[in-house]
């Protein structure tokens, strides 16, 4: 790509965000937040959504920041304290440093929360030495609707109820259940020392993707705790579980850019092709093309070095594939967004003893604005850049049941990583959504839109997923106490749960399923049924599945929204066909939303899991039902007021390219 055209796409994309900024934001143009909750039992840290309006829930253990502690739980000498006395005392006796206040008669880190109800429930599973801690896990839906979790931490000695608990789960392949996390599988047991005395084994940080065989990859990951300067520590390998071994998991199959790209490596942002059904991964800088099948890798493209850190933890920003058309031609578009400028000097380079090195920590760098995407499956594949409205490192994106990407959270300053409580590795919160429309071009003012406000920030450790009533559910970041050392000793672990309506809620007189009446499983290729309770089968514009979805550290690989073709339109109803493979759409459970021709989805998705083995038969449709679809209401033309700003980017892009033409 030339410097002029990078030139012309940024001069686009800043006055696309100032067109934004110039909007008056109402619920109706920017959704509306609100905190639903003041106690979701557990700071979420992983989110998983469940039928019936459930999360699981899980986060990392209440203790003393490590570098604020005179003491390690087992008596001896803390060597990485601080020296600072008075804040040491002060967290020993603080509640605040206390195992989490909902804890009962057990143990956990884990809990499922209703979100229609408001309540939470903890839930027991096994730690100790032989399975347990799953903070920083890697977990995806399977195609039967449970959630595998592989992976975890290594934890020693925590206090609880007069009990040290000392546990290792980052060798552990779990599967939650109605209610019950079970092991079912285990990685590969490295008996080389490393440098703290134990092993070198498991995943920290890896990325679960469910492949089109109903199997799962678990992807990359450190074998310990992230020890940036010791390439042992480096996992670039993957698993598929289950296999027919003792373990229940295939061996491990090495991965180049994985290997390369280490250290920042970790939640490798993966998705299922849709045309190939292999798997694309970017690491740090670099993509690559995983073929399971045959244990093959073909190199991708790569992001250039345009003076923003590696995208992958703790400089990640978010990730999301646009939605999957018939339009499109079902081709993926992968997006990433968001992340860390160099603006600052790294943390610790002011010091002359200081050993330097490039992926070192910079807790004063700026959040970028600046996104790129690419279609992997394309010959000659390229990552093109787009600049969104605000500059945020480690937001969160979700695909929205109108075909809309909201992207949300993060931090104007700062990156991911740190201890609960010390809080100084981001802050500036960025609490404003962003709505991204990838239909329209580039340079449109409604391709980009500034919307609500957050009432509570989410930074490192926030989670979101999508609701089947098409709002957006939030939960944890447990480095809250960011904004200096006079909030240092508050509550750095976030319990209140936030819900982001968007514009489409405030759309008067939106439709309805007849959700009694829609099938609940389904196979691939197949015509079904989607009833309304009223009359309004011609408004029908669309009709969007969405799969459901698990968040963590900005990732959320589970989400993808497919566009179901519809074959006839009736009365009150619509028959579409399902996705015509496992490629296109994973196994597991999906949200089904109508879409009318206003743009708004109905009130209430139907849940359908897709598998091979639910095929049956198309459901039948009487001629005499059929209706012809009506067009667009008619109203305010959508781009009246946008030429203004078309023509002055018009100018300014002339200015800075020199003679360019109007290009849309």
């Amino acid at each position: 790509m030339t410097h002029r055209t990078l030139l012309m796409a940024s001069a686009v994309a800043a006055f696309s965000s100032l067109s934004a900024y110039a909007q008056t934001v109402t619920p109706a143009t920017g959704g509306a937040f609100e905190v639903v909750s003041q106690n979701t039992g557990v700071s979420a840290v992983h989110m998983a959504l469940l039928p019936n309006d459930k999360l699981l829930l899980s986060e990392r253990f209440h203790e003393i920041p490590s570098d604020w502690r005179r003491f390690n739980q087992d008596g001896t000498p803390n060597l990485a304290w601080n020296g600072d006395l008075a804040q040491a005392l002060w967290a020993e006796s603080s509640p605040i440093y206390q195992p989490n206040k909902n804890l009962g008669d057990f143990f956990t880190d884990a809990c499922e929360f209703d979100v229609t109800n408001n309540k939470f429930e903890m839930k027991n599973y096994a730690f100790d030495t032989q399975q347990g801690y799953s903070f920083c896990n890697g977990a995806s839906q399977l195609a039967d609707g449970t959630i595998l979790i592989a992976g975890g931490d290594q934890k020693w000695n925590m206090p609880f109820k007069g009990k040290n608990y000392t546990s290792d789960g980052r060798r552990d392949v779990r599967v939650y259940n109605n209610g019950i996390l079970t092991k079912v599988g285990e990685m590969p047991l490295d008996t080389r020392a490393n440098k703290t005395g134990g092993d070198y084994s498991g995943r920290w940080y890896p990325t679960v993707i469910t492949l089109p065989d109903e199997r799962a990859m678990i992807l990359g990951g450190h074998k310990v705790y992230f020890k940036p300067t010791d390439p042992e520590v480096n996992n670039p390998t993957y698993e598929i579980f289950p296999a027919p071994t003792p373990k229940n998991l295939t061996a491990p199959v090495n991965v180049n850019v994985l290997a390369a790209t280490f250290p920042i490596n970790m939640y490798p942002i993966s998705y299922v092709l849709p045309q190939s059904g292999q798997i694309f991964t970017l690491a740090g800088n670099r993509s690559a093309t995983i073929n399971y099948a045959n244990g093959g890798e073909t190199p991708g493209p790569s992001l250039p070095e345009d003076n923003v850190y590696p995208r992958s933890f703790p400089f990640a920003g978010t990730n999301w594939m646009n939605p999957l058309t018939k339009a499109n031609g079902y081709k993926a578009t992968v997006w990433v967004c968001g992340g860390v400028n160099r603006t600052a000097t790294p943390d610790g380079w002011d010091n002359a003893n200081f050993t330097r090195h490039w992926f070192d920590n910079c807790s004063n760098c700026d959040g970028t604005a600046r996104c790129y995407h690419t279609n992997p499956e394309d010959s000659g594949a390229a990552w093109v850049p787009e600049d969104m409205p605000l500059g945020r490192s480690q937001p969160q994106a979700i695909n929205l049941a109108d075909g809309k990407v909201g992207i949300f959270g993060g931090s104007g300053i700062g990156h991911q990583g740190g201890d609960a409580g010390v809080g100084y590795m981001a802050r500036n919160p960025v609490n404003k959504a962003v709505l991204f429309d990838p239909s329209q071009p580039v340079g449109n003012a409604k391709r980009w839109v500034v919307g609500a406000e957050a009432t509570v920030p989410r930074l490192y450790h926030g989670t979101s997923v999508l609701r089947t009533d098409g709002s957006v559910v939030f939960a944890g970041s447990d480095e809250q106490n960011y904004s200096g050392d006079n909030q240092r000793r508050t509550d750095p672990y976030e319990l209140r749960a936030e819900v982001y309506k968007p514009p489409y809620f405030y759309i008067p007189d939106r439709l309805s399923l007849d959700l009694g009446s829609v099938a609940t499983k389904a196979g691939y290729g197949q015509s079904i049924l989607v009833p309304l309770t009223t009359p309004a089968g011609a408004k029908i514009a669309a009709v969007h599945f969405i799969r459901y979805g698990t968040s963590t550290h900005t990732l959320n690989i589970d989400q993808r929204l497919v566009e179901l073709e519809i074959l006839k339109w009736g009365k009150d109803k619509v028959l579409v066909k399902t996705p015509a493979t496992a490629n296109i759409a994973p196994p597991g459970n999906w949200m089904l939303f109508a879409v009318d021709n206003r743009g708004a989805p109905v009130v209430q998705a139907a849940t359908i899991n897709l598998r091979t083995v639910n095929a049956a038969a198309d459901a039948t449709w009487n001629e005499a039902d059929t209706v012809t679809p009506e067009a667009k209401p008619s109203g305010k033309d959508a781009s009246s007021g946008a030429m203004g700003v078309k023509g002055v980017l018009w100018a300014v892009v002339s200015a800075v390219v020199g003679g360019v033409v109007a290009f849309w």
